[in-house]
């Protein structure tokens, strides 16, 4: 969860991966008084929330007694394949965005689709993950993407964990942004199947907002997916990709998750760089308002804004919204404040 990522570089195996310099000089960094800059995310969330990821994840393990010989935890990413095209998001999680990219003759010449580089890796990669049934009794799967409840090989999988009696020592974790919900889904996720399912619902807004938001989503569509979803879990949560574009939409969506008694959980963006908190070059009370500037639920996310300024984050992300303009409708339609602020 090191941000930037510690990728494997293309060619690399999982166990060259797991035993390379990248990974080692970085556990090195863990042996340190303090966290790394690499965990400041998870240092945020602490500030916040009280908890983190890495707080979660220590937990769990006790790390005195921890076997590092092979994983007992994996993220997966299963290529791109979504449904959407979430304006935080990018071509490398989003098939949509890779497509709206491709038409618009924007996408670097030298892209390679996720879910290229995933299907060369699967057979492989999959091989590797089912080995570490061998070492540990429970195995804990993240699932990463694009959408998860949209990616066929990600259906598969599970129900070759199913069928071969190894989703009961499966700890499950994945992120939907809640908009499929199908027999065969239901199915495959059915309560006793598992050892635990921890679902995180993707929200960053509510009504129309959210729709434009995660674009191509259905509001009520979501709402009514919900109860569904939380049948399925043993645990549930919202988590929001907190940006410049739905900063003043929390109050709004913080009511939403107490109707639902679902928590929330805030996660300020880093990248892109324009959309961030800490690089809008703006006013505070541009994107929220006074009211929100007084509760201190939300003092920590709004002392971010314009930490590190950067002078040229609204022009460039209103040049990044203005080049959709042809396939998506406008943010106007939407949000005339933020479409105001930024020009649009």
């Amino acid at each position: 969860m090191a941000d930037p990522q510690i990728r494997s570089r293309p060619g690399q195996s999982v166990m060259q991966w797991w035993t390379s310099d990248a990974l080692a000089a970085f556990r090195q960094k863990m042996e340190e008084p303090s966290l790394p800059s690499d965990c400041r995310m998870c240092e945020i969330q602490e500030k916040s929330h009280g908890r983190s990821m890495r707080t979660d994840v220590n937990e769990q393990i006790d790390l005195q007694r921890l076997d590092a010989v092979y994983p007992s935890r994996w993220n997966v990413i299963f290529g791109n394949a979504c449904n959407l095209a979430c304006w935080t998001c990018s071509e490398h999680a989003s098939s949509v965005i890779e497509a709206h990219k491709k038409k618009l003759g924007v996408i670097p010449v030298s892209h390679i689709s996720t879910s290229d580089i995933f299907l060369q890796q699967w057979l492989s990669l999959r091989d590797t993950i089912l080995m570490s049934y061998k070492h540990h009794a429970v195995i804990t799967i993240t699932i990463l993407g694009g959408e998860p409840l949209y990616n066929k090989a990600v259906i598969d999988f599970l129900q070759h964990l199913v069928t071969n009696n190894l989703s009961t020592r499966t700890k499950l974790q994945f992120h939907t942004n809640a908009t499929k919900m199908t027999r065969n889904i239901q199915q495959v996720l059915a309560s006793g199947l598992w050892k635990y399912v921890c679902i995180f619902l993707s929200l960053d807004a509510v009504g129309v907002k959210a729709e434009w938001l995660r674009y191509g989503c259905n509001w009520l569509d979501i709402v009514s997916n919900i109860p569904d979803i939380r049948a399925l879990a043993d645990y549930c949560e919202v988590h929001c990709a907190l940006s410049v574009l739905n900063i003043g939409d929390l109050p709004d969506l913080q009511h939403f998750c107490e109707q639902q008694d679902l928590p929330l959980k805030i996660y300020p963006i880093s990248k892109p760089q324009f959309m961030s908190l800490e690089h809008w070059d703006g006013a505070v009370s541009d994107l929220v308002s006074t009211s929100m500037l007084t509760d201190h639920r939300y003092k920590s996310y709004l002392d971010l804004v314009g930490r590190t300024k950067n002078t040229s984050s609204k022009k460039l992300l209103r040049d990044y919204i203005k080049q959709f303009d042809t396939i998506r409708k406008p943010l106007r339609n939407f949000d005339s404040n933020i479409a105001n602020i930024l020009g649009l």
